[in-house]
């Protein structure tokens, strides 16, 4: 009969398990609010200054103030993309930082689940820190168990001998 604490475990290895990717898409959905709130300065940008010249146009009585009030119009609006696109930038680096770090940390806990059961191979006495290094102990085991015996060897040919190929 299962114990009690042996049922809850694989529950709580999914639950913990789920953290990581429940976090990754918390930043891609924060990340896409920054996306969206930018999407709206730009709308408010545009409007701002087809704003400014529909009012120098009903307002000009002559051709200076109409280019004078497109000039002011085009300053504000090149001041206001430049705006942001800085905080787009800031944003995209702090957000890109996050779902770096949020994507490390939830492979590094797949990868210490997925693997745990290969950190010890049997006549290895210290626990292998990463796949490759456990596939290399792994591939050292298959070449060393291929190589033939000394009674072997003293079967095999000059040749194979010198090569170390055997046969």
């Amino acid at each position: 009969m299962k114990r009690e604490s042996d049922a809850v475990a694989p529950l709580e290895l999914c639950r913990a398990e789920l953290a990581a990717p429940l976090h990754v898409t918390e930043v891609a959905e924060d990340w896409c609010r920054d996306l969206n709130t930018l999407a709206g300065r730009i709308f408010a940008r545009d409007r701002d200054a087809l704003r400014r010249v529909e009012t120098a146009l009903s307002r000009s009585g002559d051709g200076y103030g109409l280019i004078s009030a497109i000039q002011s119009a085009t300053r504000q609006y090149t001041n206001e993309s430049f705006s942001i696109w800085g905080d787009a930038c800031m944003q995209m680096m702090k957000r890109q930082a996050e779902l770096v770090e949020a994507l490390t940390s939830g492979f590094g806990a797949w990868r210490a689940l997925g693997f745990s059961p290969l950190q010890k191979l049997p006549g290895i006495e210290a626990p292998i820190g990463s796949f490759s290094a456990w596939l290399r102990a792994c591939q050292d085991a298959i070449v060393h168990g291929a190589a033939p015996s000394p009674e072997g060897r003293a079967t095999q040919s000059p040749i194979h001998q010198a090569t170390d190929t055997g046969v």
